[in-house]
Formats: C-alpha cells, sequence, structure tokens
C-alpha cells in the first residue's frame, strides 16, 4: 500500500519538502473547477474536461514559475518541473478513489508514452520492480534524478477531491494505478447541481508525440 498523508500537519510537511503549499494549490483547483463550470451544453462534449485541465496546469504554472520553477512542453507532455530539476509535476483527472486516503485511485483514462516514461524513471529512482511498461523510446529527461508526481483531480458530487502523488504503475489499459506516496488534499465544497457527465474515453490530457515540419 502507499504511504498516504491526510493529516492536516502531515500533509503541510510533505508539500513543504516539494516547495509547495496546500492553500495555493486548492486555488490552482478551484481556478480548474471553474473553467469546469463555465461551460454550457453548446461547448463540444469533450470540452469541459480539456478546459479544466489545461487552466488547471496554467494555474499551477503561474502559482510556481515565480519560486523559480519552469514550464516543459517536451513531446507535448506539460509538466512544470523545480529549479534543481528533481521534481516535476503533471495534472490528470482521477476516478471516484481520488482525494481518500483509504482507496486505490487511478487516472480516469488511459495515457501516453511520456506518462510511461515518468513512471518508469520513478520505478528505477526508487529501485522498485513493475511489469515494464512498453512504450516507444523516448529522448531521455535531461536531469535523470527527477520524480514526477500528478496532481489528480476529481469532480465528485457537491466537492472537488485532489492529491499530489507519485506514480509507480501503470495497468493493462494505460491508466496509473500504482502510486508510492500520496498527499491527500482537502476537499473543496462546490456548486452540488454540477455534475460531470463523463464521455467515452475522454482525452482528459494531451499526451502524445507530435512531429511538426516546416512546410517545404
Amino acid at each position: 500500500m502507499p504511504l498516504a498523508h491526510s493529516e492536516p500537519n502531515d500533509v503541510a510537511s510533505c508539500l513543504a519538502q516539494l516547495g509547495l503549499e496546500e492553500s495555493k494549490l486548492s486555488e490552482v483547483v478551484k481556478r480548474g473547477y471553474l473553467a469546469f463550470a463555465s461551460c454550457t451544453a453548446n461547448d463540444p462534449p469533450l470540452y469541459p474536461g480539456f478546459n479544466a485541465w489545461a487552466v488547471t496546469v496554467r494555474a499551477l504554472r503561474e502559482y510556481l514559475l515565480p519560486a523559480g520553477w519552469e514550464r516543459s512542453n517536451e513531446n507535448n507532455y506539460s509538466l512544470v518541473i523545480n529549479p534543481t530539476g528533481t521534481v516535476a509535476i503533471a495534472v490528470a483527472t482521477g476516478d471516484e478513489g481520488t482525494g481518500r486516503s483509504t482507496a486505490a485511485p487511478m487516472t480516469r483514462s488511459s495515457k501516453g508514452p511520456s506518462t510511461a516514461e515518468a513512471v518508469t524513471s520513478n520505478q528505477l529512482q526508487l529501485d522498485l520492480i513493475f511489469p515494464p511498461v512498453t512504450v516507444p523510446p523516448l529522448p531521455a529527461v535531461d536531469d535523470a534524478q527527477r520524480m514526477t508526481w500528478i496532481l489528480l483531480v476529481h469532480r465528485g458530487q457537491g466537492e472537488v477531491r485532489c492529491e499530489l502523488s507519485l506514480p509507480t504503475s501503470m495497468g493493462p489499459d494505460g491508466r496509473v494505478d500504482g502510486w508510492q506516496e500520496r498527499i491527500i488534499l482537502g476537499a473543496i465544497p462546490t456548486d452540488p447541481d454540477i455534475v460531470e457527465i463523463v464521455p467515452p474515453s475522454p482525452p482528459d490530457q494531451p499526451d502524445i508525440n507530435v512531429d511538426v515540419k516546416r512546410r517545404a
């Protein structure tokens, strides 16, 4: 079982070691929720979830870049990386287990090769043994010591639950399903009348390799 931190003092201490504050992360998640809640039935079905993810990424970067963190979109994988290059954070939507210390959360949708590469790197640095994740080869990260965390967000009935967790495994369906450590953030109350209708196979985060070439 992963180590789950849920007591307020424990959460604050763990986040401080990463250079983070719970109140700031909560504001980041709130901005993503407001982006979701601002959508209407006239938007394309996949847009609310994508919009929430994109605004959450932007808010996370606006919080951390002034503190010396850097943004990275290498291989179309959106991260924010700490000044020493040892910690990176991605954003993803989680399932019902997100934000519950006794549950075993997973990402809501399958992830691509960049996430798999990050998970494999975490495994190697933690000296863990898992079945290998089969993905196309990607360029090695600049800093081999980087640990990639995921800010996992779940929009439920009347609340948004979230956690910052360190992924260590992916299932056969491509969803992240194992964690070394979970930092459970406080649930954020929301409008109970706004309920997400989950479309089939939602692409809640771009995680693909894009080869862009200039026209001749």
